[in-house]
């Protein structure tokens, strides 16, 4: 990745009055409507995560969407094939 992704906003309400401040990382919420299906793939790629904010915003999905666009694949998990234990006692 070129740029940078810089951490999304968080907006908090105090007294009535709205503040917006920038944040730690993005919501796993908002990665996974972006586009991110994979956290590990996105913390591979040096996005920021905020395990604590559960919140979405469209500000931050937009701006992720835009910074992104088709860099990050989107990975599946294969599934774990199961091992055969070989026994080592022969049968008589």
């Amino acid at each position: 990745m070129k740029d940078a992704i810089k951490p999304g906003i968080v907006k908090t309400v105090n007294n009535g009055i709205l503040i917006t401040r920038n944040g730690r990382g993005y919501s796993k919420s908002e990665l996974v409507e972006s586009g991110v299906t994979d956290i590990r793939v996105a913390r591979k790629n040096k996005i920021p995560i905020d395990p604590f904010r559960k919140t979405t915003h469209k500000e931050n999905i937009e701006q992720l969407k835009a910074a992104l666009g088709k860099e990050i694949p989107k990975t599946v998990r294969k599934a774990k094939q199961k091992r055969i234990k070989k026994s080592t006692k022969q049968k008589s």
